[in-house]
C-alpha cells in the first residue's frame, strides 16, 4: 500500500454543530458483509444487510472514540473504535435485548445531531467489553468494541436512504 501524501489545508469550522449521539442502528455482525470504503464513504449498503434494529439514546452519557495506534517498528495502524452507551429504564423485555448486545458480535450505525451516519465495527465487529446493569442509574450501560484498519467511515446519503428502509418495526418499550 502506497503511503498517503498530505493534499489539502484545512480551515476553522464555524460554531454550528452539536455534539452528541441520537442513536444507534445495531445489525448481526456478518464477515460476508464486506463494506466499500472509498474516500471515507460507503455509498452502497451489503446485499447481505437485510434488518438493523434502532437504539434511542439521550445526547449526553454516550459517546464513539476512535483511536489509532501506530506501531512504528511493524509499520502498522490500528483504529479502536469504543462505542458507550448508556440505555435508561430497566425492563425485563430491554434486559433479553441487552443480553443479546453483551454477548452477540454486531455492526453499529451511529447517528449523530449533524445527519452524519458512522459505520462502526465493519472490518470484525463491534464486541462488548463491560456491560452494567444498575439500580443506580436506573438502567444499563455498554461499552463495545472493534478494532479497524480505519476510521469509521460516513454513509452517504443513498446509503443513509437504503439503511432507513432496513430499520426494524420491532422494538423494545422500556
Amino acid at each position: 500500500m502506497a503511503c498517503d501524501l498530505i493534499a489539502k489545508g484545512r480551515t476553522l469550522p464555524c460554531k454550528n454543530s452539536r455534539i452528541g449521539i441520537k442513536y444507534v442502528d445495531f445489525a448481526n455482525y456478518d464477515s460476508a458483509n464486506v463494506y466499500s470504503v472509498t474516500g471515507q464513504e460507503i455509498a452502497t449498503l451489503p446485499a447481505g444487510l437485510d434488518e438493523v434494529f434502532r437504539y434511542q439514546v439521550k445526547a449526553t452519557g454516550n459517546s464513539l472514540v476512535e483511536t489509532a495506534t501506530v506501531d512504528l517498528e511493524k509499520r502498522t495502524t490500528e483504529i479502536k473504535q469504543v462505542l458507550n452507551l448508556v440505555l435508561q429504564k430497566m425492563t425485563k423485555e430491554s434486559e433479553v435485548e441487552f443480553l443479546a448486545l453483551t454477548y452477540g458480535i454486531t455492526t453499529a450505525f451511529v447517528h449523530d445531531f449533524n445527519g452524519n451516519v458512522f459505520a462502526v465495527g465493519i472490518d470484525t465487529g463491534l464486541d462488548a467489553t463491560s456491560s452494567t446493569k444498575s439500580t443506580d442509574d436506573g438502567g444499563y450501560k455498554i461499552t463495545l468494541e472493534a478494532v479497524d484498519t480505519k476510521y469509521s467511515p460516513y454513509l452517504s446519503s443513498s446509503a443513509k436512504t437504503a439503511l432507513e428502509a432496513l430499520v426494524s418495526a420491532t422494538n423494545v418499550t422500556p
